[in-house]
């Protein structure tokens, strides 16, 4: 049993190219899917699309690995002929942003990440991945900033709270790109600190990881392992040194690659996951499109079989302990 991410191809939003990649996932022999269409943007699922949705998926009998929600926005556009990371300064570019200053827009955040919450009680999943991309440059310039920032953060959090537990979904936070290791850890250890397991747990991306993580590509795995709930497995090349203030150079070089063709050493990583609390089957966040139909679809099996060998060894190291 292997998950993959629904948008392994493209994120094209048309019904037909989302039942396209859907077949080609089940011919490939994933049993598991998580469903990653509209991972970025302010875009609001209708209760009659929640229902196409299972509806799809129910017919391939895909069990779920979660819904990649969306914080509101997207990551990159030009500004001024440039194209740019845009999300560090997420509190002035989006409409939706539950971490927003503005209130409208923070309540406008909330409900949209209430919105993939429901999506995730229609199809069946118990969680829903969420980035939170901060304005780290912002943060650390200013303490004004940071405590109003903070204070409107645990804001949504402590509505979302109350709506995912009544759901019965949890919330997984994502370790992501472009912002410090030592800002997003600092992050981490106040949310898991104020919100306990039932509500809020860790999503670990292996290949952020490579990116942001320098000394230790495993270091968010192993920190906040007892609140790993979720996985987006992909690998990288990582990424020189001198490039690591780039943000372009890391978008690049976060390359969602299949596992075994880059940098991770995932037999390590695998006995971390092996002692979390995750459930099987692991769940692959990668990008496999080939140049015709044949390639995909042997890109797609080489990805399950990777993911399969995975599962395998967390299989492994639990029946050992």
């Amino acid at each position: 049993m292997v998950a993959i991410n629904t948008d392994y191809k493209n994120d094209t939003p048309s019904i037909g190219a989302i039942e396209e990649q859907l077949d080609n996932i089940a011919k490939a022999g994933f049993s598991h899917v998580q469903w990653v269409h509209d991972w970025q943007s302010d875009y609001m699922y209708c209760d009659i699309e929640m229902e196409q949705i299972k509806n799809m998926l129910d017919k391939h009998n895909f069990g779920l690995k979660g819904i990649h929600a969306t914080e509101g926005g997207i990551r990159a556009r030009d500004v001024d002929g440039k194209f740019t990371f845009v999300n560090r300064y997420r509190n002035h570019e989006n409409r939706k942003d539950y971490t927003s200053l503005n209130e409208y827009t923070r309540l406008a955040g909330v409900e949209l990440i209430k919105n993939r919450v429901d999506l995730a009680t229609v199809i069946g999943a118990e969680e829903i991945v969420l980035h939170m991309q901060m304005p780290w440059e912002e943060l650390r310039a200013s303490e004004e900033f940071k405590k109003s920032y903070w204070a409107q953060t645990l804001k949504s959090f402590d509505e979302l709270e109350v709506y995912c537990k009544e759901k019965g979904v949890k919330i997984a936070v994502e370790n992501v790109i472009c912002t410090p290791h030592e800002d997003q850890m600092e992050q981490f250890d106040r949310l898991f600190e104020r919100y306990d397991f039932d509500f809020m747990g860790f999503c670990f991306d292996s290949g952020h990881g490579s990116i942001t993580s320098h000394d230790d590509y495993l270091a968010f795995a192993r920190r906040y392992q007892d609140r790993i709930i979720a996985l987006h497995l992909q690998d990288t090349d990582g990424i020189p040194e001198h490039l690591r203030n780039d943000d372009i150079e890391i978008l690049k070089h976060d390359k969602h690659m299949v596992p075994y063709y880059g940098v991770l050493d995932w037999t390590e990583l695998m006995k971390i996951v092996a002692d979390s609390p995750y459930k099987l089957p692991i769940t692959l966040e990668v990008g496999v499109a080939g140049e015709d139909y044949d390639q995909e679809i042997n890109n797609l099996v080489d990805a399950q079989i990777k993911g399969q060998t995975l599962n395998d060894l967390v299989v492994k190291f639990r029946s050992e302990k």
